[in-house]
């Protein structure tokens, strides 16, 4: 085993997990004790290092920060789709963005927890930046998916701007609503949620 770098210049198996290990105490200090003081002193604490390995890794608290969207993104996306198995038509894909959301909402609060603190507490023009596009790019994903999915007669006519801003809103209610249920209820919320989504996308279509 390596413990620099690996073979073609990567990250060592060792570095990898330090970061790793970085992250997830960040995650867990912004959700917990909010994003202004999310330091690095507070995350080396929770991570028991020292800070100084925190700045070796990533240098600044921003750089820290984009890497915690991607990491958070990228799950929240592979929740979203739903699995490995082809999607059989678009109201199925529909159905599992939303259900997939609501499962890694009650499974994963704290990335939930720490993705809002970030979207609401950062001043950062570079964080704003990353959080502005990340919005951008996920919300013409779903009107460019809605539109697809009208083309192929599967799908009512309506405007889909309007469609994905109602989505996300609801969508962004969702963690606070799970707090406030017994987990027990999860599966019956992601059902309900899918329901009225997929009905006021499909209902009169042709």
């Amino acid at each position: 085993m390596q413990t620099a770098k690996d073979g073609d210049g990567g990250e060592s198996f060792i570095e990898a997990a330090r970061r790793e290990q970085i992250m997830a105490a960040a995650i867990a200090t912004i959700a917990e004790e909010g994003f202004a003081r999310a330091s690095f002193v507070r995350i080396s604490k929770r991570a028991s290092i020292s800070p100084g390995l925190i700045t070796y890794h990533f240098g600044t608290k921003d750089e820290l920060v984009r890497k915690v969207l991607d990491h958070v993104g990228s799950r929240l996306d592979k929740a979203m789709e739903g699995g490995p198995e082809p999607v059989a038509s678009y109201e199925e894909g529909l159905r599992r963005i939303l259900t997939g959301y609501v499962r890694h909402c009650a499974r994963h609060p704290e990335d939930m927890a720490a993705l809002r603190e970030i979207n609401t507490a950062t001043t950062s023009p570079a964080v704003l930046r990353e959080v502005t596009e990340r919005d951008e790019s996920g919300r013409g994903e779903l009107i460019a998916f809605l539109v697809e999915g009208q083309r192929a007669g599967e799908f009512r006519g309506f405007d889909p701007e309007v469609f994905t801003d109602a989505m996300f809103a609801t969508m962004q209610a969702v963690p606070k609503r799970l707090r406030q249920r017994p987990e027990t209820e999860c599966e019956d919320y992601a059902r309900e949620l899918a329901d009225i989504f997929v009905k006021a996308a499909t209902d009169g279509a042709a």
